[in-house]
């Protein structure tokens, strides 16, 4: 009696981890990107005291405003709602 293991057998945890390391990883990027959509959608608004110059904002504040808007709306241009949300069939 010789007692080896199959190779499948030996695999499956691999898979396993492999598959829910994928998962995880697609729903941190989800998350990230609906984050990045969303301040995108919100940033605008600090553009009136910015202009102004109210609340600390200098020059060099300002530009990194929109730098960091510009960020935003490259990360989350992908973002879709639906796509979050899980399927009921």
């Amino acid at each position: 009696m010789s007692s080896q293991t199959s190779p499948s057998s030996v695999r499956a945890p691999i898979r396993i981890g492999s598959s829910l390391s994928t998962a995880c990883r697609n729903k941190a990027i989800a998350g990230v990107r609906a984050a990045a959509f969303w301040a995108a959608v919100v940033l605008p608004l600090a553009y009136v005291p910015a202009a102004y110059g109210a609340m600390g904002f200098e020059t060099w504040s300002a530009l990194a405003l929109i730098a960091v808007h510009m960020a935003c709306v490259v990360v989350g241009h992908e973002h879709n709602a639906a796509d979050d949300t899980p399927s009921h069939a």
